[in-house]
């Protein structure tokens, strides 16, 4: 379900867990895997942005990218997403459009692998991304996105509520139970990887034979800047917790095995 709230705040969703830019009393990092909906949202922001693509498969990777608009997502923090009931404030800006694709990829992310969930974000950029927007209307949890910025495109959310001097004004004279008229869920495939820095390939095909995964330290002396660009397309992802580089389905696909 998406709503907009514009103006001001309202009454929170209900929700047995909430995620929210709001102080709570428990924070949380947004480091988690990205499926191919909260993938495809970095792609369309950074690309919407005039940014080289990026096809993340983790928000970690977000830390490590080298376009300019990665400059503002440094400042999220990645530590590992904290679950469970009640209410947690994470750790990200609330900075456009930093705040509308962490919000996006995590409500992908969440109906995937929980239920009763709501994300709440600040966002004034969302009349650039309904079609992204769009995208959550058929999930199971709440994605609210809070805004001061009206726009008739506010049509693509299931409820809209004006927030002005301390009154709410539900839009269209919806009723608080009004789920909206739930689209069907489109299926997103992962982007095809397409490999022609040979430096890149050898990499991937060493990483195959030794089991899936290398010693950083191994694998920057060897191959360089091909590490970067493998992580940049996704082909392989670098887990700074183990200090090692770990083969992806995406690379796996790339080398057609």
């Amino acid at each position: 379900m998406l709503e907009i709230v514009i103006g001001g705040l309202a009454e929170p969703p209900e929700a047995k867990t909430r995620y929210t830019f709001c102080p709570s009393e428990r924070a949380t990092g947004l480091g988690f895997e990205l499926t191919a909906e909260g993938s495809l949202v970095f792609t369309t922001v950074f690309l919407r942005n005039n940014n080289p693509p990026l096809y993340p498969r983790h928000t970690a990777e977000l830390a490590q990218c080298s376009a300019p608009l990665c400059a503002l997502f440094r400042y999220v923090d990645y530590g590992e997403l904290q679950r469970g009931e009640g209410v947690f404030q994470y750790r990200a800006p609330p900075v456009d459009p930093v705040l509308l694709a962490m919000g996006l990829a995590l409500a992908f992310h969440l109906d995937a692998s929980a239920e009763g969930w709501a994300v709440e974000v600040y966002t004034d950029v969302w009349p650039m991304y309904t079609d992204l927007l769009a995208m959550a209307k058929p999930l199971s949890g709440v994605l609210r996105i809070y805004t001061s910025v009206y726009d008739p495109k506010a049509a693509v959310a299931d409820r809209v509520v004006l927030a002005v001097q301390g009154l709410t004004y539900e839009g269209l004279a919806m009723k608080k139970a009004w789920a909206g008229g739930r689209l069907c869920r489109a299926y997103t495939p992962p982007p095809a990887a397409e490999v022609e820095d040979p430096d890149v390939k050898d990499l991937l095909r060493t990483l195959w034979e030794a089991g899936g995964f290398l010693s950083l330290k191994y694998a920057q002396e060897k191959y360089g800047q091909a590490v970067i660009k493998a992580s940049q397309l996704g082909l392989v992802r670098l887990d700074a917790l183990t200090l090692t580089v770990r083969l992806t389905d995406l690379g796996i696909r790339a080398l057609g095995v």
